[in-house]
Order: structure tokens, then C-alpha cells, then sequence
């Protein structure tokens, strides 16, 4: 059938040796179609998020009580050590199952972006350290390190013309 055959309205299309109209297809693919439960999704998404930041608030806790930190100064271990468990489930093939569950509840705290990073470099093992780790590793994740690099050079810049921002 040519390509512009598809693109007209009434158009039919092949379906196990049957012709079916565009509509006649959609009304069949629409009956077909998982159903999803939206409110259920936010639950699981919202459950499993909050249950990731309060467990980097209790790690974050832990280093404040146990070294003498401050809540800034304990950030960064904190993210650290998210990170960390985030590659560690990655690589026994836990995160992917939860993030299955939860959906984007996983996907937008950092261990998500850790999650993006180690499971690209875990596929692409193979391939080799350089061409398949290295190369592959920052293919999901590249853009947003591109985002924040830019995002941070644009602060900086209006930080030095404007002289905005905190103490130096």
C-alpha cells in the first residue's frame, strides 16, 4: 500500500489479513489498551519519593549527630551515600523493579539520575571501559549535566555582574 494511501481519511489499514479503516483500527487498539489508574500511580509515586527523601533526611540526621556536622555541611555526604545505595540496587536489579512499582516516584530524586547513569554503564560493560562504560554512561544523563553546567555558568555570570547573591 503507498505511504500516502495512510495518510488520507478512510484509509485502510492491514490487520491480520483484515482491511480495517483508520477509526475501525483505533476503536480496536483503544478496547485493547491497558488501563491505567492514575490515582494509584501518584500514590505509589508519591509513597516511594517522600520514603527516599525522608530516608537521605535520616541519613542526613545521622551524620549530623554522629560527626558533628551541620545540615550543610552533611548534604554532601548525605547525596553521597544515596547515590551509592542507588548503584548498589541498580546493580543487583532491585532499583529497576521499584522504580517498575513506583514510577516517577524513583525517577526524580537523585538516586534516579544515579539509577540512569549506572544502569547505562551496566549494559554497556561489554562494549568495553572507554567505548562502552565511558561513552555510554552519560547517555541518558548528559543532558541533564549539560543543564546544570549551563544553568551554573548563567547564575555566575549574573552573580558577577549584578553582584548578587550571598557572601563571598
Amino acid at each position: 500500500m503507498p505511504a500516502k494511501a495512510k495518510n488520507k481519511p478512510g484509509a485502510r489499514v492491514k490487520l491480520n489479513h483484515l482491511l480495517l479503516t483508520e477509526q475501525d483500527y483505533k476503536q480496536v487498539a483503544d478496547q485493547h489498551k491497558p488501563k491505567t489508574n492514575i490515582w494509584g500511580n501518584c500514590l505509589r509515586a508519591f509513597l516511594v519519593g517522600g520514603l527516599i527523601c525522608l530516608m537521605g533526611q535520616c541519613i542526613q540526621q545521622l551524620f549530623m549527630t554522629f560527626t558533628d556536622m551541620t545540615a550543610r555541611e552533611a548534604a554532601s555526604p548525605t547525596v553521597a551515600v544515596l547515590i551509592f545505595i542507588s548503584v548498589v540496587l541498580t546493580s543487583m536489579g532491585v532499583y529497576d523493579k521499584i522504580a517498575q512499582w513506583a514510577g516517577a516516584g524513583t525517577a526524580v530524586p537523585v538516586t534516579g539520575f544515579a539509577n540512569s547513569m549506572s544502569s547505562a554503564a551496566i549494559e554497556s560493560r561489554a562494549e568495553g571501559l572507554v567505548l562502552g562504560v565511558g561513552a555510554n554512561m552519560f547517555r541518558l544523563a548528559g543532558s541533564v549535566i549539560v543543564f546544570g553546567v549551563v544553568a551554573a555558568f548563567i547564575v555566575g555570570v549574573i552573580h558577577v555582574i549584578f553582584g548578587l547573591g550571598g557572601v563571598h
